[in-house]
């Protein structure tokens, strides 16, 4: 865990945790939301707009066969919580695939995304009470094998290759290699993450056992769909699976006939072509191998989803037009992006030479100010006892600076103040890209929002070598955009570079 976590936070934090997809995961959750809320906050993500357009013109959510041009539309015809859903499938898929492309993640991604398809069509069938829920579950249910591939990718590379001897069991390989199961990193990570409680939970058979109804359900749903997948993709070397005992214990699980199955299967990889014909994923990728088996049955369903995936691959998929999307860059984010570029070779230069703790925590907090539209920046300090957070470096116009440093003199006993400490302890980052939006002012402290008055705000741990020595806080006077906070993990991560490099000095 410490091995990824150190990777990750080399990597910076993944498009699929961005300002875009938390604001989409607010409004889509919020009852009080309608349909141009939603479309609103899918069309600050250019890119994000385009592909549900997309996928929003295919068969599968436009029956009537009339183009969708509109989000907003888009929205009314998918639906909230699959928004929501496909949303983070497509940055899922943006935050690896192009990142380890010799590692495996690109397969990982594709079968995960038909986990989570298969998984809601049979939680459909079952007439569950929440079927976008049943999705999350089945995407998730993979999650630390692809971050295991993603961050460490000989090792990964290694227990493939143990795998295929099939001389260890593949539970066996993950405990000799890991010393835990991918189940314990996926939980870890989608806790850390924010995914609710019982989605967590679902992700592995002993936290599972806690679970019931609804929750039971998508456990064993995207168990069993995960398992049937493994076969079908030849990846069981160890024979440990049997196909037509999967297909009647998924059939038994939603009280379907066991010959309704193939449909179901069938149903969830012609989703996964839409998917992949929008991103360019190579057709091989989602095709299963031909190659003959013990089970009959299994060789023909795979003989027929291999056929049907090889036979789209001359499809050529329309492109509809983005509402949203602006195809030139004003002249504030190129000066913005000059001033990274600047920021970015001034730490390099101070990181190579004799310098001090402050001077880089000080240079960091100058350059988030000044390399984005963040307005306030500052660096609080944590007292030696973990009871005291004091301001000691700010960034932004006078007045502003004085509202920070006379704000974060906080103490761990004083009312509201437990946020902040929260942060410290979990080692988590807190982002609110407007805290006007439902749910946000009544979970925050009053006397933060009175006194700070942001709009929209993030708070991050600054630990090097397992000690947390403060908390990097940034805001502005409107809401936080991706670019944003990806200019404040940027230099976070020279931060920690930084402080990690002065210690090994010492």
């Amino acid at each position: 865990m410490n091995a990824i976590y150190a990777q990750l936070d080399r990597l910076g934090d993944l498009p699929v945790f961005s300002a875009t997809v938390n604001r989409i995961r607010q409004v889509s959750s919020s009852r009080e939301s309608d349909a141009m809320a939603l479309a609103m906050a899918v069309m600050k993500d250019a890119n994000l707009s385009t592909k549900l357009l997309k996928i929003a013109n295919t068969p599968s959510y436009n029956r009537s066969g009339g183009q969708i041009s509109a989000v907003s539309r888009a929205v009314v015809l998918i639906g909230f919580e699959r928004i929501q859903n496909l949303c983070v499938t497509l940055k899922l898929i943006e935050s690896f695939r192009n990142e380890q492309p010799n590692a495996g993640v690109e397969q990982l991604l594709i079968r995960a995304f038909l986990n989570a398809s298969l998984a809601r069509e049979l939680a459909a069938a079952a007439g569950a009470l929440d079927i976008e829920e049943t999705y999350i579950c089945g995407l998730l249910y993979g999650l630390g094998e692809i971050i295991v591939a993603f961050t460490l990718p000989d090792t990964y590379a290694e227990m493939l290759r143990q795998r295929e001897r099939a001389k260890e069991r593949w539970p066996r390989i993950q405990l000799q290699q890991l010393g835990g199961n991918f189940s314990d990193i996926g939980q870890d990570l989608a806790q850390s993450w924010g995914f609710p409680k019982n989605v967590v939970q679902a992700m592995d058979p002993l936290t599972a056992d806690q679970l019931r109804g609804n929750g039971r359900l998508n456990h064993r749903l995207a168990v069993g769909c995960h398992d049937l997948l493994e076969l079908v993709y030849r990846r069981d070397t160890a024979g440990e699976l049997d196909y037509s005992s999967l297909l009647g214990e998924l059939a038994e699980t939603t009280r379907q006939p066991v010959d309704n199955m193939d449909r179901y299967i069938s149903e969830a990889f012609r989703q996964v072509c839409d998917l992949a014909d929008e991103y360019g994923v190579q057709h091989r990728l989602v095709s299963p191998q031909l190659s003959l088996s013990d089970d009959p049955a299994l060789d023909e369903m795979t003989r027929k989803l291999a056929y049907y995936v090889r036979s789209r691959e001359a499809r050529n998929p329309a492109v509809f037009p983005d509402e949203s999307a602006e195809q030139h860059q004003p002249a504030r984010e190129t000066l913005l992006m000059e001033r990274q570029l600047h920021h970015l070779q001034q730490m390099n230069e101070l990181i190579a030479a004799p310098t001090s703790a402050s001077d880089i925590i000080e240079a960091v907090v100058t350059a988030i100010a000044e390399s984005s539209a963040l307005e306030r920046v500052a660096f609080c300090q944590l007292s030696a006892n973990g009871q005291e957070l004091k301001a000691r470096i700010c960034a932004g116009k006078d007045k502003d600076k004085d509202i920070l440093k006379t704000f974060f003199q906080l103490h761990r006993q004083m009312p509201g103040a437990l946020l902040f400490f929260r942060i410290l302890e979990k080692r988590m980052t807190l982002l609110v890209p407007d805290s006007d939006e439902p749910g946000w002012q009544e979970r925050l402290p009053e006397h933060f929002l009175q006194g700070v008055g942001p709009k929209g705000f993030i708070m991050a741990p600054l630990v090097v070598k397992d000690r947390v020595l403060g908390l990097m806080y940034a805001d502005k006077g409107e809401e936080v955009e991706d670019q944003e906070f990806k200019v404040f993990n940027q230099f976070m991560m020279q931060a920690r570079l930084g402080l990690e490099m002065l210690h090994s000095r010492r």
